[in-house]
């Protein structure tokens, strides 16, 4: 039997309704939950907001006149202050982690996420930072940078190509091996300088935790750091504890050696 035009704009308009009800779910789901199932849509993949890695590759003889300028550090410290207020209040305890050689960077993490996470649970004002950033997870915009500048890996450069994450890039900058490490000791001994402008904000010396076991004296810690937290310990500015292990816990005396006069012998 034939349809009449009634029935037929009856049937339309049911669809037409059923069709905006529909859309109507989808845009409300997108809004409880995210973009998730929309980006899932759009990408293949299903992965949304996941950028791509794009190296820089500026001059490194200026990256090095950059960080050789004093006005580096309290740059630094400003970044840290962004992130953590209490880094510029009186009466905050600050702690600066460093480390250097195999297995130490886990020790140290975990030091910092301990020192942080207790002052949070018991409110005390114990902040702990090291060189990458104010805790294990937000590191400071220099530190970013300095990482997607990749100087290590474009010391090691065949023909002006250099490798990163697997991908062939043109390094239009030559970088010797020697200049990647002065870029690094650079901004190591900028991050250790950082430790007279805190303590000079909080009222209190910065207390200073090392894991050096195995350290190479030809490194960065014993050649920049090393020397720079020597003069601040001099000063009063900080406390230096050295690690017995790699297992030493920060609120156990026991644990660590104290004093820079006690610096742990040097690894040959």
């Amino acid at each position: 039997m034939k349809s009449s035009p009634q029935n037929t704009r009856s049937t339309r308009l049911v669809l037409v309704l059923a069709g905006l009800l529909i859309f109507s779910c989808i845009l409300a789901t997108s809004f409880l939950f995210g973009e998730s199932i929309i980006s899932s849509l759009s990408s293949p993949s299903g992965c949304s907001g996941v950028s791509e890695h794009i190296p820089v590759f500026p001059d490194p003889s200026e990256k090095l006149k950059e960080l050789q300028d004093p006005d580096f550090t309290p740059r630094l410290f400003d970044e840290a202050v962004k992130y953590e207020p209490l880094l510029n209040t009186p009466g905050t305890q600050v702690h600066m982690g460093f480390y250097s050689a195999k297995g130490n960077h886990g020790s140290l993490l975990r030091l910092i996420d301990s020192i942080n996470d207790g002052s949070y649970l018991n409110g005390t004002q114990n902040r702990a930072i090291w060189a990458q950033g104010v805790d294990g997870y937000f590191p400071y915009p220099s530190w970013q940078q300095i990482m997607n500048e990749h100087w290590y890996e474009r010391s090691k450069a065949e023909n002006g190509t250099v490798m990163i994450f697997g991908k062939p890039y043109l390094d239009p900058y030559p970088v010797t091996f020697e200049q990647a490490d002065a870029i690094w000791a650079a901004y190591s001994t900028r991050f250790a300088e950082m430790a007279e402008l805190i303590s000079k904000a909080t009222g209190k010396p910065v207390k200073v935790w090392c894991y050096v076991e195995g350290a190479k004296p030809t490194r960065i810690f014993y050649n920049y750091e090393f020397q720079v937290l020597k003069k601040l310990e001099e000063k009063g500015i900080v406390e230096v504890y050295f690690a017995k292990t790699q297992q030493s816990e920060w609120d156990n005396p026991a644990d660590w050696m104290n004093g820079t006069v006690n610096v742990p012998i040097h690894a040959p």
